[in-house]
């Protein structure tokens, strides 16, 4: 299952003229370029055909335009020495994606004290889906470090302060640690879970402790285990199920289910890192299955090219993979 379209875009089609004084040099290179090109708008669509002094850009309003900026920086770019002409375009593209990053895509959303500045183009699209979109069931998949659960919970707060929901629900499942012994307590999942810790820093690098409060207070934000959602039906509510993959095919029936009317539940996670026995499925990875060639819900993929949150998680994350090692836990 690809990843789910950006609700803002339309197709466009532009000739994009060369710089004059590029043109004869940067065709050549641009049909070799025009792959890593194409790949780096991804999730957004982009078809590159080089032509006689000009490039037509077909795809994405967004990913049309960053290639128009990126042509129109080429004309202003020069070679390091020892730079080939392929390296060049490259890191014009680089550099001028990161600019639109930080200021056009960068979003001031209502209810958050700071600009939300995406990291990547993956976040772009899955942020727009959240604020935009119309499907009451989301996924957002793929490696720790991407920015999931952050957007997300930045996405859910701007829509409590506009008034799109009334109510904001965020849970995950309990995952065992060395050495801890299942408890009645623990199977219930309805005593306060230490492990919600982590969502509450989210929350606070977001709106600040004081918000926190406010919004806890006047019961329109619960950070709540799982197993207190068990029987409820939460109506014209934003839900997020992070960490996903740790939840067994029965506790995600549960959870999945709780979608009453008007509401949206957005289900985090990454299908590789499951901390589950190994005779015990994924139930994200059963929903996923389950889902996929319905319109039920929008799926959002994350890779390990988008990790976002240091380079040396990615690094790290990418040795892991590697090795192979079942027996080794991923980090949140």
């Amino acid at each position: 299952m690809n990843s789910c379209p950006d609700p803002t875009q339309t197709l466009r089609v532009q000739t994009l003229d060369l710089p004059p004084r590029l043109a004869g040099r940067l065709g050549p290179t641009l049909q070799l370029a025009k792959p890593r090109i194409e790949a780096a708008m991804r999730p957004y669509r982009l078809r590159l055909t080089p032509q006689d002094g000009a490039l037509l850009a077909e795809g994405d309003d967004l990913a049309v335009t960053l290639v128009a900026r990126i042509i129109e920086d080429l004309g202003k770019a020069e070679a390091t020495p020892g730079q080939t002409d392929e390296a060049l375009v490259l890191t014009t593209a680089a550099a001028a994606t990161r600019d639109a990053l930080k200021h056009e895509l960068a979003w001031r959303l209502t209810g958050l004290h700071q600009p939300l500045r995406p990291m990547s183009l993956a976040q772009v699209a899955f942020v727009n889906a959240l604020l935009h979109g119309d499907h009451p069931l989301v996924f957002g998949v793929g490696p720790t470090g991407t920015g999931k659960t952050h957007l997300t919970m930045a996405a859910g707060l701007s829509m409590l302060a506009t008034g799109k929901f009334k109510h904001m629900v965020i849970t995950r499942p309990h995952v065992l640690m060395e050495g801890e012994v299942m408890t009645p307590t623990l199977r219930a999942e309805t005593e306060p879970d230490g492990q919600l810790a982590a969502l509450e820093d989210v929350l606070r690098d977001l709106v600040g402790p004081e918000e926190i409060k406010r919004l806890t207070s006047h019961s329109l934000l619960e950070i709540t285990p799982l197993g207190r959602m068990r029987g409820r039906t939460f109506n014209e509510s934003f839900i997020l199920v992070d960490e996903a993959q740790n939840m067994t095919v029965r506790k995600m029936r549960m959870a999945a289910t709780r979608i009453g009317r008007g509401s949206r539940m957005v289900i985090t996670g990454d299908p590789d890192q499951v901390d589950l026995p190994p005779d015990e499925p994924s139930g994200l990875v059963n929903l996923l299955e389950l889902v996929s060639g319905t319109d039920i819900a929008s799926v959002h993929r994350f890779t390990q090219g988008q990790i976002v949150r240091n380079d040396v998680v990615a690094r790290l994350e990418a040795l892991y993979r590697q090795s192979g090692d079942p027996g080794v836990r991923v980090a949140a």
